[in-house]
């Protein structure tokens, strides 16, 4: 019997049929995001707890040197360095590898005996060598310090900065003679000329030879037997004498400022001061006779002005001295249009004889409360005009109406006729609009000297057209100011609608979008839309300051004032999108160790602390790799390790590791600091107070306060100072490129780099 052929299976055609979506499935997925490498899978190696660590009979004998030292007893603590030396150099044949006691017993042990002994060590040290990194820098700090090369090196950069004056400004000149620079021959010859007077202007003694003056005290001071010390005293006598003769002539030159400004006690005072400093000079005599005059002539003016003077000729009496009372009373508590009113009643009834120019004064003030500014300061300036032997309220008058103060409109179109003025002439001759620079020279040979440059001003005229725009911005500031008095001063003035339109019109040229609202929104005719642009555009600007804020609680209240004072604008909805995304990427520390820094360092990292997997760092991709940005702390015991193509992960380190882990950090930044000529301590309290937290095992909560967040990086060599380690020029000249629109002309030429000022310099001056 014949069987008919079987019928396939329908599960078994749906397996066929699904095995080509399956394939592509997969091939998907191969295509997408990668799996997690071994190393990601376990980050950190396994390692057992070390043992406790016991010092040998080297540490503990350099640490009995130091006791001994300590306690004052020298001669016990050589006899134990013996018993050290001779342990190190055991120790030596056996390994080879120095554990650097033997040179910091030394470097303390003689330490103890003085300054002189241990400065010749200190050299003798460093022309041997062989020294461990930080103590070879100690001692280079120590002898960089000593006075007298301290001194010697003050001195040397004195020097330079002289010799740079002169020669960085005559070479530009000179090297650009030959390419043909329209002005170059002239600014040559000018130049030469400047520089001829640079020495001139080079004070009695400069900053830097007042620090060598302070280190030769201090040598002098602290060496009193010193072989060096007779020739000590003389530089100490000369610069001193330099000193003297300095403060000398600056208390003479406060002393004419002040005469020229009307402050002639000031002047005196100065004078008292120059006459400590060197007796018996007849410039003394002089201006102080000078300041003498002028005291006698304040003292007249003072006594005219507030001498008693008659008011009437005869007494007031009745009627007459009631109302007066009532005049004075009202013109000192009472609105203005009453003091007005008040007035002119009583020049009606009454005959005002010497009175009259007081009651006129007064009888304006009705038009100050009409707000007719115009018509009131336009009496002021009649009665200023009024002669003062005739009218004593001339003078009153005149302070009103030419006060910036009083009548500050006045001022405000004083101001903005200066500005036009500037900006006028900046656009004809830049920077060199207010004519020749005053050096103390006579005046013509100062207009000699800047003919050249005034003549270059005037023929880049034409470049300067384009930074129109910026400059008219940047000439605005002071009729700003005058126009915020003015609306002070008068709120609803009569000028009030001009001067807030004038305003935001200028606020807005320069950006500033808050004020400029703010004066709009004073206007009768306030447009909708204006203010719907400015309010858009103060959103952006605190949308931009909310991400240059580090600090998260600042950036979350900005964002929060954005969402709640302009919820219209498109800004708001960003701010929200950046708030939640904040939020979510929130850490209590933000305290980063790059790549190159784990590279660089690698016992951060390595078994004695954080245990990474090496193949983490091993510059292959195919088994996992940190990414550049590196191991960050962020907060507890918990660190994010960025992943190279991958998600960042977070991991909780074992306290007791991560405790080492950080002394380590801190040992290896310290070490840092102490063997690298280029490396500054830079002060982070956040930063410290979380790292004395994780040594002492106190992370079990975080500190989530904004303000104990730090954000310090660690960063390797390489990438803080480029790939050559040097700490300066080899050469005290660098190469400069000098051209341009603006004086037609182009060169290259050396300039001698200027030595700058130390940190304490302003001690100095």
């Amino acid at each position: 019997m014949r069987r008919s052929p079987a019928k396939p299976r329908a599960g078994g055609s749906r397996v066929l049929r699904a095995a080509p979506l399956a394939a592509a499935l997969l091939l998907v997925a191969c295509a997408g995001a990668r799996g997690p490498d071994p190393s990601e899978l376990r980050v950190f190696e396994p390692v057992e707890p070390a043992p406790p660590m016991l010092p040998d009979s080297a540490e503990r004998a350099a640490g009995r040197v130091a006791a001994l030292v300590l306690a004052d007893r020298p001669d016990s603590a050589a006899a134990l360095y013996a018993e050290l030396d001779a342990q190190e150099r055991a120790r030596l044949d056996v390994d080879g590898t120095p554990s650097g006691l033997l040179d910091n017993a030394r470097d303390l042990l003689l330490a103890a005996e003085g300054g002189r002994a241990y400065e010749r060590y200190a050299r003798r040290a460093l022309d041997d060598g062989g020294l461990d990194p930080a103590l070879e820098r100690h001692l280079e700090r120590h002898l960089e310090t000593r006075p007298l090369r301290v001194a010697e090196r003050r001195l040397a950069e004195h020097r330079t900065r002289k010799l740079a004056s002169l020669f960085n400004r005559i070479v530009p000149s000179l090297a650009r003679l030959p390419l043909g620079g329209v002005l170059d021959p002239v600014e040559t010859g000018r130049a030469a000329l400047a520089s001829l007077l640079v020495m001139r202007s080079f004070p009695t003694i400069t900053t830097h030879e007042r620090q060598a003056l302070r280190a030769y005290r201090e040598f002098a001071a602290h060496n009193p037997d010193a072989p060096e010390l007779p020739d000590v005293r003389r530089r100490i006598e000369h610069y001193e004498t330099k000193r003297r003769d300095h403060l000398y002539r600056q208390a003479l030159l406060a002393a004419e400022r002040g005469i020229e400004a009307g402050r002639p006690e000031v002047a005196l005072e100065h004078l008292e001061r120059a006459d400590r400093l060197i007796a018996g000079r007849r410039e003394v005599s002089r201006l102080r006779e000078r300041a003498a005059r002028a005291v006698e002539r304040r003292d007249a003016r003072l006594a005219r002005s507030f001498g008693a003077q008659g008011l009437v000729g005869d007494a007031l009496g009745g009627r007459e001295l009631e109302e007066f009372r009532d005049l004075a009373r009202s013109t000192l508590v009472g609105p203005l249009h009453e003091v007005a009113a008040l007035a002119r009643a009583w020049r009606t009834r009454h005959e005002p004889g010497p009175l009259a120019d007081e009651l006129r004064f007064l009888v304006t003030f009705d038009a100050l409360a009409r707000r007719d500014e115009t018509a009131f300061f336009a009496e002021m300036e009649e009665l200023a005009r009024l002669d003062v032997a005739a009218s004593n309220m001339s003078r009153h008058a005149a302070a009103v109406a030419r006060s910036a103060e009083q009548n500050p409109y006045a001022a405000l179109e004083a101001t903005r006729a200066r500005s036009t003025a500037e900006l006028r002439g900046w656009l004809l001759l830049g920077r060199r609009r207010h004519g020749a620079l005053r050096r103390d020279l006579w005046r013509p040979l100062e207009w000699v000297l800047d003919l050249p440059g005034l003549v270059a001003s005037t023929v880049t005229f034409p470049t300067r057209i384009f930074q129109y725009g910026a400059a008219k911005r940047r000439f605005s500031g002071p009729v700003l100011h005058a126009g915020e008095r003015y609306l002070q001063r008068f709120p609803r003035g009569e000028h009030a609608e001009e001067v807030h339109a004038e305003l935001e019109r200028r606020y807005a040229d320069r950006g500033g979008w808050s004020q400029a609202l703010e004066h709009h929104r004073q206007l009768d005719a306030e447009r909708p839309e204006v203010v719907a642009d400015y309010r858009e555009r103060i959103a952006e600007r605190m949308l931009e300051a909310a991400r240059l804020q580090r600090r998260t609680d600042v950036r979350a209240s900005i964002y929060r004032m954005i969402v709640v004072e302009y919820p219209e604008t498109p800004q708001a909805e960003q701010a929200k999108r950046e708030v939640r995304q904040l939020i979510a990427e929130y850490t209590p520390q933000r305290v980063r160790l790059s790549r190159a820094f784990l590279l660089e360092h690698p016992e951060v990292w390595g078994r004695g602390a954080l245990a990474l997997h090496p193949e983490l760092l091993d510059d292959e991709q195919r088994n996992g790799e940190i990414a550049d940005e590196g191991v960050t702390l962020v907060g507890r015991n918990r660190i994010r390790l960025a992943l190279l193509d991958a998600e960042p992960l977070v991991l909780e380190v074992p306290a007791e590791r991560f405790a080492r882990f950080v002394a380590l950090l801190e040992q290896v930044s310290y070490r840092t600091l102490v063997t690298d000529a280029r490396e500054s301590a830079v002060p982070d309290p956040q930063r410290d107070l979380f790292f004395e937290r994780a040594r002492l095992g106190l992370l079990e909560t975080a500190d989530d306060r904004p303000a104990a967040t730090s954000e310090a990086e660690f960063l390797s060599s390489r990438e803080k100072y480029g790939v050559v380690k040097r700490t300066g020029s080899v050469l005290p000249v660098e190469l400069v490129l000098q051209g341009g629109l603006e004086d037609f002309g182009f060169a290259a030429f050396p300039r001698i780099v200027m030595p700058g000022e130390r940190a304490d310099a302003f001690l100095y001056r």
